[in-house]
């Protein structure tokens, strides 16, 4: 992991990738694409396979599942950006007491 890395620039990037990747894309791939990932993430996720039946449903808790997706991996990724620079601090001063 850099340390110097800002993982809100990470989010940027793929949001200007994804954007330049949707505009190039025929409405039958974007049709195809969304029914495909619902489908995974409705096998992965009993929330989003429990509005099957409701396509509105389906398409709110399809959408907040993967917006809860980015909000986790910014939660995640500062966690561990921590956990390394506790980590590299405490063997740091263990290995000035040696």
């Amino acid at each position: 992991m850099s340390q110097d890395f800002d993982p809100l620039d990470m989010i940027h990037y793929a949001e200007k990738i994804a954007a330049e990747m949707v505009q190039e894309m025929p409405d039958e791939e974007a049709v195809t694409m969304v029914r495909d990932f619902v489908s995974v993430l409705a096998d992965w996720q009993p929330a989003v396979a429990a509005q099957r039946d409701d396509p509105t449903m389906l398409a709110i808790t399809a959408l907040s599942t993967t917006r809860l997706f980015e909000l986790a991996f910014l939660k995640a990724y500062g966690y561990s950006e921590r956990h390394v620079q506790a980590r590299e601090a405490i063997e740091k001063a263990l290995g000035e007491q040696s």
